[in-house]
Parts: C-alpha cells; sequence; structure tokens
C-alpha cells in the first residue's frame, strides 16, 4: 500500500475500490460470452491471440505461459468446435500454425466488441469528468502491460 508521510493514502484505496467491480463485471461478462460458445478462458485467451493472424502453437504456449502439450488439447477442442484449422506455415512448411475459421473470428470479434465496450457505470460520467479521467489513466505506467483485447474493426 502506497503510503504518504502522514500515513496510508486513503485514497488509493478509494480509488481501487470503486474500480474493482468494473473488472470484476466484465470478468463475469467474458466468462458468460465464452461459455455460450462451450469454451473456457484458455480457449477465449486463444481466439483473442488467434484473432490477430495465425500462431504457431509454441508461441501461443509461450504468450500463455503454458506447456505445449495443453495448447495441443485447447486447439484440438477450438477445432473440433469448428473455429481453427491447423495449416502449414507460409515461411516454415516444417511448422504447423493455429488459423481461426470464419466461425472463430466471428467468435472472437463477438468477444472482443463485448470485452473492449466500455462498462455502463462510464457513461454516467459528464463529458468533462470523462476527459479528465483519461488525462489521469494516461499517467499511469502500462506500456509493459499485456492487452490480450484490441478495440478497432474486427480483423479478417
Amino acid at each position: 500500500m502506497a503510503t504518504s508521510q502522514r500515513g496510508p493514502d486513503a485514497s488509493l484505496e478509494l480509488v481501487w475500490s470503486k474500480l474493482q467491480p468494473l473488472f470484476v463485471a466484465k470478468r463475469d461478462q467474458f466468462f458468460a460470452a465464452i461459455n455460450s460458445y462451450g469454451l473456457t478462458p484458455p480457449h477465449g485467451q486463444a481466439l483473442a491471440m488467434l484473432a490477430d493472424g495465425p500462431k504457431r502453437m509454441r508461441d501461443i504456449a509461450d504468450a500463455m505461459v503454458c506447456d505445449a502439450s495443453y495448447v495441443t488439447v485447447i486447439v484440438d477442442n477450438l477445432e473440433a468446435k469448428g473455429f481453427a484449422v491447423r495449416q502449414p506455415s507460409a515461411t516454415d512448411r516444417r511448422v504447423k500454425e493455429i488459423a481461426l475459421t470464419p466461425s472463430g473470428h466471428r467468435a472472437a470479434d463477438k468477444i472482443q466488441q463485448m470485452m473492449t465496450a466500455p462498462p455502463k457505470a462510464l457513461e454516467a460520467l459528464s463529458l468533462a469528468d470523462r476527459k479528465a479521467l483519461a488525462a489521469i489513466i494516461a499517467k499511469l505506467d502500462l506500456d509493459d502491460t499485456p492487452h490480450l483485447w484490441h478495440k478497432g474493426p474486427p480483423r479478417h
């Protein structure tokens, strides 16, 4: 906990306690979205990574910080559901890459849109307050924080 010269900074705890429900709500929406496709969080994470283009299984495993054999199970399930296919790499025929099918792209896009939609609570803020909050958040050092969901047009 951050402290000032006068003791613990209660504003820090207040800010974080107000932000936490926003993150928990998004997590719950994510679980509901992936569950609607019969998927688990690791499948959702793989869909998000593959939405940017085909990836080697080793790269997926590295990004997910797991063993390649676990990624094989995830990809097997995505293939069985028609969301992904294994294909030869465009740059090295010895390597297999995983790519999303059109159904996989639709699922990834739906989940991405849900995950990147701002929480309703932010809409209650005035434009001036939202701009002030954006300016404050811009001061946070988050450059090295990985982003799983990218805001933007669907990627096909």
